[in-house]
């Protein structure tokens, strides 16, 4: 009995001795944890001075913000206007190699004409809400093409109505109706969305963007406008008296081969898979040919048969030295469109300040005349030529209008072509910008879709092939949005039909705001509804990236009868096609413009 009283005391000694190790480890754990360098504690504690930091730094910003906007305001002698106090929109920032220009208007007999003028001229721009004061701001580079300013703005959508209010400076305030001060929303992590139907939300374009990822495509500094092109881009000589120069850029068109119209290389099928051609360049094939610089100009050749890795990089390279336009590296930041700043101009467009509603007119030119004319040897330069920019037809669209150049060119006063295509300068051919006036931008509806720097990053083969320059860093899939580039949420994994892989990524996309996507469409998109695909506003396409169409294309083309608009979207490969090209902007800091290249 001893013996086992022995035993078991032992045992319930040795059990003791092991847990009070196990207590003193746990407590130097627990002390460490709570104590250390690393503790809970000392966590805590920098979370608190951060907060605290970010707290005091927007009490100090608060506190200055009044001198900030009476600076805006006031002006500061040493430095450029950045807000007219008169018209209460920030001041058009000229660059290096601009003039600006004003119109006069075109009438019943006679076109209107653009006329240089200077930063002092008080008639230069106005953003009005009349026909008399819809003057966005103009100016025109040193090769002929046409700039068009867009000021920071903040806006709110109710039922298919957008409003805007123009802000002040780089900040967020606004002029309210009453002359008091208001200040709008915007997102401040990624987590929280703000809600655009409820309150003024600064549109994201202009905003830095660096700490939340550029989720919304904004860009890395506070940004008073940008300037977007008033055209499509376009080819220099191609009706035009443009300098044809070469860039830096090299076609990089896959396998040498683009996919041509079939009445172009005389085939009886849909379109023709052949030989690396444009009309300015002729069928170049395997031979390596520079890209020359486009040009922004109304009834020009539009530039086609380009893929989306070189519309990205022939956009950054505005600013190289010796290029047609006089523009600056020093000033300017030049970009492929993303699309946040097609939904800045949409968003102004379809505002008071521009067609307030009114769908805009489509550009439904076409020079593809058919028939032996398009069927001469291979080679023939004019064969290439489909959409013309800045043009109008007579009504809503109806689809491809085939005319001539000659046509286009020979119109007078407000009387179209026999086809009933007008162009950009006459008072009808208005009706297709972007304010219903001279001043406005062009080709946003019609002409060619146009490829802009946003995707999926679904890892598909194409995303390489045809836009690597967009969507990859050397060999790595870029997942995350840069200031170029906006990545879009999807959700298609494991599906087949592109249809439904359509709609779960659409579905996906529930944060991204300001980028006339999300925002702009019905209730039926993303559903298995009938009318899912064309259910932006106007019943414009909403056809979500999927599978192997993973880019972006904005717009419509010439050729479609219907759902075309300024806030169509569609699925894009990216491959050099006939009726494709990309877009075009530069935006302007107080230090910077990034230069939004529109649109090929």
């Amino acid at each position: 009995m001893k013996e086992k009283l022995k035993k078991s005391t032992g045992i319930t000694l040795v059990a003791l001795v092991v847990t009070i190790v196990v207590l003193l480890i746990l407590a130097g754990i627990t002390i460490t944890y709570v104590m250390g360098d690393n503790s809970i504690f000392k966590k805590a504690q920098e979370a608190k001075n951060k907060t605290d930091e970010a707290m005091q730094n927007e009490q100090e910003y608060l506190n200055n913000l009044g001198n900030i906007i009476g600076e805006y305001i006031n002006g500061d002698p040493s430095k450029p206007p950045i807000y007219d106090k008169d018209k209460k929109v920030n001041v058009p920032q000229i660059l290096t190699g601009m003039i600006p220009i004003k119109f006069e208007m075109p009438t019943d007999s006679k076109k209107g004409n653009s006329i240089d003028t200077t930063k002092a001229d008080k008639e230069w721009y106005e953003y009005g809400e009349t026909y008399e004061t819809r003057k966005w701001a103009n100016a025109r580079t040193q090769d002929g093409s046409m700039w068009v300013w867009i000021p920071r703005f903040a806006y709110k959508i109710t039922v298919q109505t957008i409003d805007v209010v123009f802000l002040i400076g780089t900040t967020d305030q606004y002029y309210k109706a009453d002359g008091t001060i208001g200040t709008a929303q915007r997102m401040k992590d990624t987590n929280t969305v703000p809600d655009t139907t409820a309150d003024y939300t600064v549109h994201p374009a202009f905003t830095n963007e660096t700490a939340i990822g550029y989720s919304n495509g904004g860009w890395d500094k506070e940004l008073t406008g940008i300037w977007v092109a008033k055209f499509e881009a376009g080819y220099p000589t191609g009706n035009n008296n443009a300098t044809k120069k070469a860039s830096n850029v090299s076609y990089t068109t896959p396998d040498n081969k683009v996919w041509a119209k079939s009445t172009e290389v005389g085939s009886t099928k849909n379109d023709w898979l052949t030989g690396a051609r444009n009309w300015l360049d002729g069928v170049y094939g395997e031979n390596e040919t520079k890209i020359s610089y486009p040009v922004f100009q109304g009834t020009t050749y539009a530039m086609n048969y380009i893929t989306g890795n070189d519309a990205y990089n022939i956009s950054r390279a505005l600013t190289d030295s010796g290029n047609i336009y006089g523009l600056s590296s020093s000033n300017t930041d030049s970009h492929m469109m993303k699309n946040s700043e097609w939904g800045a101009v949409a968003y102004l467009s379809q505002s008071k300040y521009g067609q307030n509603g009114t769908k805009i007119i489509a550009n439904n030119a076409s020079l593809d005349s058919g028939g032996t004319s398009q069927t001469k040897a291979e080679g023939n330069q004019f064969a290439s030529l489909y959409a013309v920019t800045g043009c109008a037809y007579n009504t809503t669209n109806i689809g491809e209008v085939k005319t001539t150049i000659e046509a286009i060119n020979g119109t007078t006063g407000n009387t179209a072509t026999a086809e009933g295509i007008y162009t950009w300068n006459q008072k009808n051919g208005q009706n297709a910008s972007t304010t219903g006036t001279i001043y406005g931008i062009y080709d946003m509806n019609g002409g060619s879709w146009e490829t802009v720097s946003a995707y999926i990053a679904n890892n598909h083969e194409y995303l390489k092939k045809y836009g690597a320059s967009i969507a990859y860093q050397e060999e790595s899939l870029k997942t995350a949005s840069t200031k170029y580039t906006t990545v879009y949420p999807n959700n298609e994994a494991g599906e087949t039909n592109i249809n439904t892989a359509s709609r779960k990524n659409f579905a996906a996309n529930t944060k991204i705001y300001g980028d006339a996507v999300r925002e702009t469409t019905s209730s039926t998109a993303g559903t298995t509804n009938t009318g899912w695909n064309a259910s932006s506003w106007n019943s414009e396409f909403s056809y979500f990236p999927a599978f192997n169409v993973p880019f972006f294309a904005r717009g419509g083309c010439f050729t479609d009868k219907q759902n075309t608009g300024i806030f169509a979207f569609y699925v894009h490969h990216c491959q050099p096609h006939f009726p494709t090209r990309f877009s075009f902007c530069f935006d302007w800091d107080i230090c910077n413009l990034e230069i939004l290249i529109k649109r090929i």
